[in-house]
């Protein structure tokens, strides 16, 4: 686990929960973290909104450079990180209309989603001394509970539900949170092996 991948891995919650917090300061009383979606603090209609698109790329980009440092895991797992932090930085360029919804912004923005709540599934390993993030049961239990967020906040967004913002930003704070786990898991060190004692020679 090479550091910089550490240090990336500790920046996606830091751009992701910075970019929330003076993006939504920003915006006007009407504007409800609850009801809203992340996406329309980025969006042409957002005052300011060069926060969240910084934001966005930030973390889009720490999902990319952590997905090609992580090697403990399997490759598949990687790459789907990788790819989801690509159409994350690539959301921040395709931003949602003033008025109404962009499909374009929806397709690249759900397709980050489901990559990065899938990637753990396929970043496993078998070996019994993996670290215990990277084993099938805690790489699954991860994925499994990033989907359920998944189709929690699909849900409120079909339905026009009064709960698309908080839902969305629970499933953003749990990937972006789990590779920083796996992150640190990974890259604690193995105890250090005792040399094998060289017998003397006779005098």
């Amino acid at each position: 686990m090479p550091g910089w991948a550490v240090i990336t891995a500790i920046l996606a919650p830091v751009f992701l929960l910075g970019g929330l917090v003076l993006a939504t300061a920003r915006q006007s009383a009407t504007y409800s973290s609850t009801r809203d979606t992340i996406s329309s603090l980025s969006g042409f209609g957002a005052t300011n909104r060069w926060i969240m698109v910084f934001g966005f790329i930030g973390l889009g980009l720490c999902f990319v450079v952590t997905g090609i440092g992580l090697r403990p895991a399997e490759l598949p797992g990687r790459v789907a990180m990788v790819f989801g932090g690509s159409v994350t930085v690539l959301s921040a360029f395709v931003p949602q209309p003033e008025n109404g919804t962009s499909a374009a912004h929806g397709l690249v923005a759900g397709a980050g989603f489901v990559a990065l709540a899938v990637w753990p599934a396929f970043a496993f390993r078998l070996e019994p001394d993996a670290p215990w993030s990277l084993r099938p049961t805690a790489s699954l239990l991860a994925t499994g509970f990033m989907i359920g967020l998944l189709f929690w906040f699909a849900t409120e967004l079909f339905n026009r539900g009064s709960q698309i913002g908080l839902t969305e930003r629970f499933l953003a704070a749990a990937e972006s949170i789990w590779p920083l786990v796996v992150v640190l898991n990974a890259r604690q060190l193995n105890p250090p092996v005792a040399e094998a004692a060289v017998p003397e020679e006779p005098v």
